[in-house]
């Protein structure tokens, strides 16, 4: 009786365990089983950042050096692997720990809210209507909701009033003004409202809340609306509305999601604390124009640094440390548990450009930001999202890139190679670098085995691209592409049968 009780427990446990549904991956690579490459990874690799002009086009030739880079990387981290300096770096294993936690919200948002959107035909028809236009917008934000709302009594029935409210509020004669189209990367509310109604010339209208006290006043200053007339210009057109609404919808889902998910939960802050730490951040994340140029430098030639903050090593007074800097949902967070949240989630600020007096406001919003995605994560691991496949190969694809980065610098060193990689990477690959890989593909000698035909068909760009994440702690899609080889022989490669 007691085992059978103890199967049932088990038996009712399992059960209970869902194991998170993944999507189905196409190998195009496979090396000695030991890594392999996806055909989606493969494609967003080449496609996703610029590639080196030695293959930048479509052609066999260079698609099949893209493929040779591709395959080297990841034999250079297998041959890392087991000694990399990285593997005893906090710092490295923070920044991995930060793209999988990136990758997990983001594949929840994906099964949470955007495979739960549903469009209907009505909703399809009314958008293509609209989504030809290009708007020609004139806008003023107002954060005061008293001023808004008188502004919106006055404006609304007095729409040639509008430049002159702006004037009495800024000094200004006009109104800033821009474009606006169907697939522009504007709010969603002010998307909904400028693509699923008729509107007129001159029209000003109802002011749209974009945070707790932000409201938006726009004006129609007229547009242009481009039609089309092939049947693959009207697929095109039914594919990006179908795109858009989806978007959309799937961002209400989620809002909804993260609300329940943050219910219940205040943030207080400990003033004193929170000032000192503002005077901290600033210079770190809005550096003057000197340090951006130094921040882009590192950037260029895969010496990548993804916001890494300079002020994590200022927070090192061990009294200062120990600082209650906010409590949420019940739970005192110390400076230190927040030094530490920053070593694998950046903060990420809702706009580029902020002067000394706003940034208080801003350094809330972007903690609060932090702070919901703790809990986010949270439930993302709790719903098994880190053992889904292409979570785990995203942290492979950043793992390998930079073991094999370690070890390409590695031998470089070796060989006593001290020429400017930027300046002179041509003649470095060339001379030293194709070498020392024709001996690693002789050693790996049919234990790379490639899809052939998959490889075969795929078509690549050859316009570049530099693919980013909007609002994330991490920027970058996909690292940049490896200058490994210049070599384009395949003949050390298998067929996968």
């Amino acid at each position: 009786m007691k085992y059978k009780i103890l199967i049932l427990i088990f038996l009712l446990f399992s059960c209970s365990t869902k194991t998170p549904k993944e999507p189905q991956e196409k190998i195009l690579v496979d090396i000695d089983g030991k890594a392999t490459i996806s055909v989606n990874e493969f494609i967003r690799r080449a496609e996703y950042v610029p590639r080196p002009d030695y293959c930048k086009a479509n052609t066999y030739i260079h698609k099949k050096i893209i493929l040779n880079s591709l395959i080297a990387e990841k034999i250079l981290a297998i041959e890392a692997e087991s000694d990399s300096p990285l593997l005893e770096n906090i710092e490295f294993q923070n920044y991995i720990k930060g793209h999988k936690e990136q990758a997990m919200r983001q594949y929840m948002h994906h099964v949470e809210a955007t495979d739960k959107v549903v469009l209907d035909n009505t909703e399809l028809t009314n958008a293509y209507k609209f989504a030809g236009r290009e708007y020609d917008v004139a806008y003023f934000t107002i954060t005061d909701s008293t001023v808004a709302e008188k502004a919106h009594d006055e404006l609304v029935q007095n729409p040639q009033k509008f430049d002159e409210f702006y004037f009495q509020m800024t000094g200004e004669k006009n109104a800033p003004t821009r474009k606006v189209q169907w697939n522009s990367d504007e709010h969603i509310k002010l998307h909904q409202t400028l693509f699923s109604q008729n509107l007129t010339k001159d029209q000003v209208l109802s002011p749209i809340k974009f945070d707790e006290n932000g409201y938006l006043f726009i004006k129609i200053l007229g547009w242009t609306d481009t039609k089309v007339i092939t049947e693959k210009q009207q697929r095109e057109r039914l594919d990006q509305i179908t795109e858009k609404l989806t978007e959309i919808k799937a961002s209400v889902i989620w809002e909804n999601r993260v609300s329940e998910i943050m219910r219940g939960k205040r943030m207080d802050f400990n003033k004193d604390v929170f000032n000192r730490m503002a005077d901290i951040l600033y210079a770190s994340y809005f550096p003057t124009s000197e340090e951006k140029k130094d921040i882009a430098i590192n950037q260029l030639w895969q010496q990548e640094d993804e916001q890494n903050p300079k002020s994590l090593q200022e927070m090192s007074n061990e009294a200062f440390l120990q600082e209650v800097f906010f409590t949420i949902d019940g739970n005192v967070w110390t400076v230190d548990d927040f030094r530490n949240a920053l070593m694998f989630h950046p903060l990420v600020f809702r706009t580029n450009k902020v002067n000394p007096n706003e940034f208080p406001k801003q350094l809330r919003l972007a903690i609060a930001d932090l702070v919901r995605d703790h809990f986010i994560t949270q439930q993302a691991y709790k719903a098994g999202y880190d053992k889904v496949n292409i979570v785990e190969r995203n942290v492979n694809m950043w793992k390998d890139t930079f073991f094999a980065l370690n070890k390409k610098h590695q031998f470089l060193d070796s060989v006593q190679e001290n020429r400017d990689f930027a300046k002179n990477y041509h003649e470095i690959l060339n001379e030293t670098l194709n070498p020392y890989i024709n001996k690693l593909q002789e050693k790996y000698y049919q234990k790379v085995k490639l899809d052939f035909k998959t490889f075969e068909d795929i078509s690549l760009s050859s316009i570049d691209l530099l693919v980013m994440h909007q609002d994330q702690p991490y920027k970058y899609v996909v690292p940049f592409f490896p200058i490994i080889t210049n070599d384009h022989l395949i003949e050390y490669i298998d067929k996968i049968h």
